[in-house]
């Protein structure tokens, strides 16, 4: 996965509070257990036809459900296990929510210098003296109300039957500190299961100080309720100061998630959340078979996928 540390993200997506442009790398790495595709005609930011709206008008249709009808989450689950009920063997449908994390200190920085600055010089550092963004920032201010807004929504949503309780849905997470804090904002007292935390879910490593990940340690007591993957190391062994992280292999430990959450020994429930970030969920977005939609902090969108067995363990 070599990469030289200075050469700019092709796009710089993982600091840009936009998300960056609406593409899609090229999809490089093989299935390994699953193959996946995206089963439209249920949320409007899934296609067929390009769309995307701002966050804020998302969040004011139900996260984008085309289905308006005071039983609209209802409908969803019913839908979602009629179509489990008559699937073939070795397909299976979950629909996921893939958070990406309100704004930190990193994104501030980035909107601060400007994406050339930051890529070639501020990315590297630790802070300018008056902010601090690496390693592991925190989120801003603004990150925190943009979690809280999701909050808000799901609460709303709540009410008409959305799959939020601890029998319907699981939650994941990246390690990094903005996503946990984006978990926990974005839920509050609705988080009724144990989040788990994944190195498969993490922004780009390497180069970027932002992207250097606290200590197994440091993770366990900022977020006591989170449970850590096992062989998670004390020490982040991932990232290198020189050697920043390619498109292909976050295609590789997203496909790796995928099969581990899909496979047999995988989750049970349908419905997961998942908060992580920009330039990573580009490239799930990419392996899923899903239209480019690049992630604005603090934006969510549910994808309804369909896995089909291809292999029977991964190699």
């Amino acid at each position: 996965m070599t990469q030289t540390s200075r050469v700019h993200d092709d796009p710089p997506v993982a600091s840009l509070d936009s998300g960056g442009p609406a593409s899609s790398p090229e999809v490089i790495e093989r299935p390994h257990v699953f193959t996946f595709e995206v089963v439209q005609g249920y949320f409007l930011q899934n296609g067929p036809e390009p769309q995307h709206l701002e966050f804020e008008e998302i969040l004011k249709r139900n996260f984008g459900l085309l289905d308006e009808s005071p039983e609209r989450w209802h409908n969803l689950k019913a839908s979602v296990k009629k179509m489990q009920s008559e699937a073939e063997e070795g397909v299976i449908y979950k629909v996921l929510f893939l958070g990406r994390h309100g704004q930190g200190w990193h994104n501030f920085a980035a909107n601060k210098y400007g994406v050339d600055p930051w890529e070639d010089y501020w990315a590297f550092l630790y802070g300018d003296g008056e902010i601090t963004w690496g390693p592991d920032p925190e989120l801003t201010p603004l990150g925190i109300s943009q979690a809280r807004a999701v909050q808000k929504c799901w609460k709303e949503q709540a009410l008409v039957g959305a799959p939020i309780t601890k029998e319907e849905m699981r939650w994941y997470l990246s390690p990094l500190t903005r996503t946990g804090q984006t978990m926990q904002e974005s839920w509050g007292d609705m988080l009724a299961g144990t989040p788990e935390v994944w190195e498969d879910f993490r922004e780009i490593y390497g180069g970027h100080t932002c992207d250097k990940r606290s200590t197994k340690t440091q993770i366990q007591k900022r977020f006591p309720t989170f449970s850590i993957e096992e062989g998670f190391t004390e020490n982040d062994e991932l990232w290198k100061a020189d050697d920043r992280e390619t498109d292909a292999h976050m295609q590789y430990r997203s496909q790796r998630a995928m099969d581990r959450l899909f496979g047999e020994d995988g989750t049970k429930e349908t419905f997961i959340s998942i908060t992580g970030h920009s330039a990573h969920f580009r490239n799930l977005l990419a392996v899923l078979n899903h239209q480019p939609y690049p992630l604005a902090t603090g934006e969510m969108i549910p994808v309804v996928v369909k896995a089909t067995r291809v292999a029977s363990d991964f190699q």
